[in-house]
């Protein structure tokens, strides 16, 4: 059933709740989430935790103001504690906010675009009854919460595009700056909504104040941060692990060339790059590197040349905490990690952004496919935080339900979306579809291709931080596609003269209650 026109009378809210249709997904959406949330549990009544979940809860304990990972989800935690320590309504409540994060976007899309009775049911459907979302929930770590905040920070763009209004923009600054504090993949959010915000059609004003309020509250955060750091190691840093990122991302492409023993070396890497070239000739000794597959091996690994020189830089200190000593190397690795990259470019290319651009397309499992790593208990930071009575822990099933088969689906589905919109683009779409659509597929389009590059060049992908690229991607593939199944009805000089003014009709209908003014 199509939404009335009423609809495009009748406020959100409104028509929300009065619209049938939308009932009916809502409890379907409802009974399924408890459902799956009961099976989960029965199957899985513990989290799941990862290497992540103990720096997380370590650091909302001791109410630390910066850690290795942006300190949001570990204030969620804290703020999340006051109110219970039950690890079951943790997992429930980023459930509930990714459930309920991914029917706004769905109904904001049925309301502004008015896509096809099944292509709604489709979207809806399938991004509701992803089993990604339950596992991603599962975790004690961002994931879920920053997908649920990054779909509300796209939803929020798609109404600025159509209906911009400062309350809307100010609202879609707190979340912009909520999603920064999360998880740094947010880093290119803020270009998205200032060039969004700038080209919307509101008055110069409130197009300024928008701009500023997102630049003040990320500024502000982005000063507390380095400030904080700087109290802590005396340099100033917006981010540690990005500086052993950096170093990581290098050596996974330095283990694959033979080293230039000749090379010039600054001095302040000399020590290091030293030890760097030994452990990679013992590497070139096994039948099975540690680096063979891109990973967190030279972030975490004991044996890694940057967890051995850290270990050498501080073996005299027994005073100083291990954040402290992490967090201090990390202005080095930033910028010994750049001098490898720049000596070696065709090797970073060839064998850390090919291979993860290829994992984009793919993403590899990771810590989906294994329950609490394979251990059968929990650290007791875990046990003391959640009141567990021990810290052995248990499940149902042995293993974590096969999730493979969800790269499959995202690598199609990217497929998909490529050539759709390359069909789009070549059918003249942009001139010819509605104003609205045309630009929320462009605003998409931008998207996807900022996350592609940021995933590459960030950090090795994994299947867990696509949450939020492969709902979208769907979205708006499944979008794409009805666009140019009607086009092409509509051109396709064999339908028969009753077909075709069926098919006009229902191109110049929809064109009608979609083309208003943005």
């Amino acid at each position: 059933m199509t939404p009335s026109n009423d609809s495009r009378v009748k406020s959100f809210p409104v028509w929300l709740r009065d619209d049938p249709e939308n009932k009916r997904w809502i409890y379907i959406s409802m009974a399924y989430s408890i459902l799956g949330f009961g099976l989960l549990k029965w199957a899985f009544p513990y989290p799941n935790f990862l290497p992540d979940s103990y720096s997380y809860l370590e650091a909302a304990f001791t109410n630390r103001g910066i850690n290795m990972w942006p300190i949001g989800y570990s204030a969620f935690l804290r703020l999340f504690s006051s109110f219970t320590r039950s690890d079951t309504a943790l997992v429930l409540c980023q459930y509930l906010l990714l459930q309920s994060s991914i029917l706004y976007l769905c109904f904001t899309i049925r309301y502004l675009l008015r896509p096809g009775k099944w292509l709604f049911a489709i979207i809806v459907g399938a991004c509701i009854l992803n089993p990604l979302t339950l596992f991603v929930s599962n975790f004690v770590s961002s994931d879920a919460i920053f997908a649920a905040i990054s779909i509300i920070w796209l939803t929020q763009l798609f109404w600025i595009v159509c209906r911009p209004g400062l309350w809307l923009i100010l609202r879609h600054a707190l979340i912009l700056v909520t999603a920064f504090t999360v998880r740094y993949n947010a880093l290119y959010y803020p270009l998205i909504s200032l060039s969004v915000i700038l080209l919307a059609a509101i008055p110069l004003s409130q197009r300024a104040i928008g701009a500023a309020a997102i630049l003040l509250l990320l500024g502000c955060f982005a000063y507390t941060n380095v400030n904080k750091y700087h109290r802590l190691t005396g340099q100033y840093q917006f981010s540690a692990f990005a500086g052993w990122q950096m170093a990581s991302n290098a050596l996974f492409a330095y283990g694959h060339i033979h080293p230039d023993t000749t090379q010039r070396v600054p001095r302040e890497f000399q020590a290091l790059h030293r030890m760097v070239n030994t452990h990679m000739d013992s590497l070139s000794h096994l039948a099975i590197r540690p680096d063979n597959q891109l990973g967190v091996y030279y972030l975490w690994d004991d044996k890694s040349p940057l967890k051995k020189y850290l270990f050498d830089q501080w073996n005299r200190d027994s005073t100083t905490d291990w954040f402290t000593r992490w967090a201090s190397i990390a202005p080095t690795y930033s910028a010994y990690g750049t001098w490898l990259i720049a000596h070696n470019p065709g090797a970073y290319l060839s064998h850390y952004i090919w291979p993860n651009l290829v994992s984009y397309y793919a993403p590899p499992t990771e810590f989906l496919s294994i329950y609490n790593m394979g251990s059968d208990s929990v650290s007791p930071m875990a046990k003391l935080w959640f009141d567990f009575k021990k810290a052995k822990i248990y499940s149902r099933l042995r293993e974590l339900p096969p999730v493979a088969f969800c790269s499959v689906l995202l690598a199609i589905t990217n497929l998909v979306f490529i050539m759709s919109f390359i069909g789009f683009w070549l059918l003249n779409g942009f001139r010819s579809s509605p104003v609205r659509f045309s630009k929320i597929i462009r605003l998409v389009g931008c998207i996807w291709i900022c996350n592609l590059l940021f995933s590459v060049l960030a950090s090795p992908v994994v299947l867990r931080y696509q949450i939020f690229p492969m709902i979208i991607t769907f979205v708006s593939a499944g979008m794409l596609l009805e666009y140019l199944i009607r086009a092409s009805q509509s051109r396709n000089p064999k339908t028969s003269d009753n077909d075709r003014s069926d098919s006009s009709e229902v191109m110049i209908h929809d064109i009608q209650n979609v083309a208003q003014p943005c």
